[in-house]
């Protein structure tokens, strides 16, 4: 993102105060031209190649870091410049679909109204929806006091990923909160990130602002959503792993029978899934006792999982924790996953089975709370559609998946102690790193650890690569549970405590995050579990498949008995294997006889016949060659000592 404002800058296009401003550069605010002048200040060939040599310059100063990244590649700049105008298109789309769905709304309105025909209570309903929508068009474009607006244009392509943006929630969802009579504004837009939106903006959700009390009553339809050939909203289909919580998209037929992750065999299909949008929000006019009933239905959020799949396979490292022959458990690294968030209802809905939430596709209505007799009815219409809502985000993550079922409270308490632990260990807020259990809470087999700070932390990567890493994990938590690390020794409360801890304390197990476990937290039930981890040994992949498969297929791949004596010396010292063997380099002309593709490092062994004189010239001109491209090289001879 500072690469595209570097951009946005030398190719001569300057942020106006608000989205109005940019907007008024090529006329109707409905356009699809929005980006026109951006697009054509690309012709000034000079201040493109400014802004690419500045860029050039911030990546030297990187490159020993950048050159260690697995997704840094010698065209990513090129890349990224390629991709700027259609980032930028893409940065727009949240204010364009907002701008839309209010003109829609007033023209749809607007009709109702001059209908002679229609009953005078839809007539009525209809003038506060043009009025509501009104009210959303001059606040999208009003550019007086946008300082504090989320439509500030910095803020706004901050928030959308395009510039850099420290302090506000990327890639939010917005609530509009309509005016109060005796306000003379014109309403205001909250904005929530994702995965806490799913919750906050869901169905009939209640929120609090400036000391008013509004329910999520109805979705800012956008345009274009409802399909012309079955007449609903276009939704999604998917299966999650019964298993792992692993989530397969189904684009056609049943989708698969094995799970991609796990290989467990499942069946049944979650369908009528529809990607979360924009709210609106209705005020309530008394605040009653319904609130703390409201708060206790909540609503039962399931989370799901998929890693980054490029070229066909998926792009994602394997661990296994090892004491002796013994495999204690297995970790899945992935950089950028894809994470969703799928809201399936009220916890005390009437009918479990029934996943979902009615909505009316026309006005975009939500069906009333039938658990609460005073929830006020917004009229739903004639077509209505059981969808399903949800988000999904990108994420570093890794899953941590114990061999040996364990108890929930078990589960409950060890997601604790190795969240807090990372956190110790690396020096971590509590807001950078999130911990859930899946497939569900109700039945835990894995645990899922996601950086949760913007950007991503970078330490989860660290406990697949490492092999001192979970063992030093492990310790923390013993400590932070109040054990001695060494002997696993009972120390009974924290060292700054008057108070013995029986179970679990704000010290060791309990934070405000979990609190719906605090009944189930008992550090006495993870103490063995945590002994073990710390004497164990990580045998990890560069890959998705297991250290033991990879390695099987690195020594089919050698070409000589040298190459498989340095391969199984790696091995037998537990070494980081290679990504990948014999693979080609064709600028250089070389194929060396291993590859660390993280880490940009080449591997040579060379037998007797490198000792020619000849063959050392040419062994120094590839070098050279892979050099100067930002590889590192390493020659092993057949005398030199390895070790």
């Amino acid at each position: 993102s500072h690469i595209q404002a570097i951009w946005l800058a030398e190719t001569g296009q300057k942020l106006g105060s608000s989205l109005k401003d940019i907007v008024d550069l090529v006329g109707d605010p409905p356009s699809l031209e929005l980006i026109d002048e951006v697009h054509s200040s690309l012709e000034n060939k000079t201040h493109a190649k400014n802004a690419q040599q500045k860029a050039e310059h911030i990546l030297s100063t990187l490159a020993p870091e950048l050159e260690k990244s697995d997704w840094y590649t010698l065209d990513w700049l090129q890349r990224i410049f390629n991709q700027i105008p259609e980032q930028f298109e893409k940065a727009c789309g949240r204010w364009r679909d907002l701008y839309r769905a209010a003109l829609h709304q007033r023209e749809q309105q607007d009709a109702i109204i001059r209908d002679a025909t229609r009953d005078p209570k839809e007539r009525k309903r209809a003038k506060n929806l043009r009025r509501e929508a009104e009210n959303q068009l001059e606040l999208l474009l009003d550019s007086n006091n946008v300082m504090q607006s989320d439509f500030y244009s910095y803020r706004y392509f901050a928030s959308e990923g395009f510039l850099p943006g420290y302090n506000f929630p990327r890639l939010p969802l917005s609530a509009y909160i309509p005016a109060r009579r005796q306000r003379t504004d014109d309403g205001d837009y909250l904005s929530r990130p994702r995965f806490m939106a799913v919750s906050e903006f869901g169905p009939r959700s209640v929120i609090y602002h400036e000391g008013s009390q509004y329910v999520i009553n109805r979705v800012i339809m956008q345009v274009g959503r409802i399909s012309d050939d079955t007449e609903q909203l276009a939704t999604e289909r998917v299966k999650i792993c019964p298993s792992c919580g692993y989530l397969h998209r189904i684009t056609d037929g049943d989708g698969l029978d094995l799970c991609e992750h796990c290989d467990s065999t499942f069946d049944g299909v979650l369908t009528s899934l529809y990607r979360m949008q924009n709210v609106s929000t209705r005020r309530r006019q008394r605040i009653n006792s319904d609130e703390e009933e409201r708060l206790r239905l909540g609503y039962e959020i399931q989370t799901s999982v998929r890693f980054h799949q490029e070229n066909g396979d998926l792009r994602m490292q394997k661990a296994e924790l090892v004491s002796g022959n013994d495999v204690l458990a297995r970790l899945s690294y992935g950089d950028s996953a894809t994470i969703w968030r799928i809201n399936l209802g009220w916890r005390r809905r009437e009918d479990p089975n029934r996943k979902g939430f009615v909505i009316d596709i026309e006005q975009g209505y939500w069906e009333s709370n039938k658990a609460l007799e005073t929830d006020a009815d917004d009229p739903l219409g004639p077509r209505k559609q059981l969808i399903i809502p949800f988000v999904e985000d990108h994420k570093n993550t890794l899953l941590f998946e114990p061999f040996k079922e364990l108890e929930d409270g078990q589960m409950a308490s060890l997601a604790a102690a190795l969240k807090s632990a990372i956190q110790i260990e690396y020096q971590l807020e509590d807001s950078e790193l999130a911990v859930e259990p899946l497939p569900t809470r109700d039945e835990r087999k894995v645990l899922l650890f996601f950086e949760s700070a913007e950007g991503g932390a970078g330490v989860l990567r660290q406990l697949v690569q490492d092999n001192d890493a979970f063992s030093r994990v492990a310790k923390q938590a013993l400590a932070l549970c109040h054990f001695n690390p060494e002997n696993g020794n009972d120390l009974e409360k924290a060292a700054h405590s008057d108070e013995k801890c029986e179970a679990a304390c704000y010290d060791c197990l309990m934070s405000y995050y979990n609190q719906r476990d605090h009944r189930m937290l008992d550090r006495h039930e993870i103490v063995d579990i945590l002994m073990a981890y710390k004497d164990a040994q990580l045998n990890a992949s560069p890959v998705a498949l297991s250290r033991e498969t990879h390695y099987e297929r690195l020594m089919n791949g050698c070409q000589s008995d040298l190459e498989r004596k340095w391969l199984n010396y790696l091995n037998e010292h537990n070494y980081r294997l290679p990504s990948s063997t014999q693979k080609l380099m064709e600028d250089c002309r070389t194929r060396p006889d291993f590859f660390y593709e993280d880490a940009m490092v080449v591997i040579y062994i060379d037998g007797y016949h490198h000792l020619d004189e000849r063959r050392k010239a040419r062994d120094t001109s590839q070098q050279t060659c892979l050099e100067d491209m930002g590889y590192t090289v390493l020659r092993f001879g057949i005398l030199d000592d390895w070790e």
